[in-house]
């Protein structure tokens, strides 16, 4: 991970070049798949180093790549290739992955604020730092929409291979 890190960061992934995005659709397309492969690495950056136990290699100060689409590939491709927009109503593909990376950002937060070995702190800091930390979980879920919010019992409503699935169960045993 580290090296792809590197790697990623040594063929500037990891900054906006303005010089690199010009308004023809080519380098638009491009620009998208240097964002998505740069917050692809960075989110398993965050999630190894979570897991882990490891400091994360990229740092938030360190790059300055805006988020990707919303748009998946294909809506996207189209897009460009008519020159036409998209519109953002609705849920779309990039809403899950905006989401990992927004989730990733804050943990890093939690890694930098909690684990990091060089933190210093009394129990009462610590404490305010946990809270802080678990309040900003709390905002990044309740600001999720709606169809990625799988704690609101809504989420295979209307899902066809969920209904069908549901209506396959067997039936309860009944104990006597």
């Amino acid at each position: 991970m580290g090296l792809a890190a590197r790697l990623a960061q040594s063929i500037g992934l990891h900054v906006k070049d303005a010089a690199r995005t010009p308004e023809d659709n080519s380098n638009t397309f491009s620009c998208e798949l240097r964002r998505r492969t740069w917050y692809s690495i960075y989110v398993l950056d965050r999630l190894l180093a979570l897991q882990l136990g490891r400091p994360p290699a990229i740092y938030e100060g360190d790059f300055n790549v805006g988020l990707p689409s919303r748009l998946d590939d294909t809506a996207m491709s189209d897009a460009m290739r008519t020159s036409s927009q998209v519109g953002n109503e609705g849920p779309l593909a990039g809403d899950y992955f905006i989401a990992v990376i927004q989730f990733s950002q804050v943990i890093g937060r939690v890694l930098r604020g909690l684990y990091s070995p060089s933190r210093v702190g009394s129990a009462e800091g610590t404490l305010s730092a946990i809270e802080n930390l678990d309040r900003e979980l709390v905002q990044w879920k309740n600001s999720l929409p709606r169809v990625l919010r799988f704690d609101l019992a809504h989420t295979f409503e209307s899902s066809t291979t969920f209904k069908r699935q549901a209506s396959k169960q067997p039936p309860m045993a009944t104990h006597v």
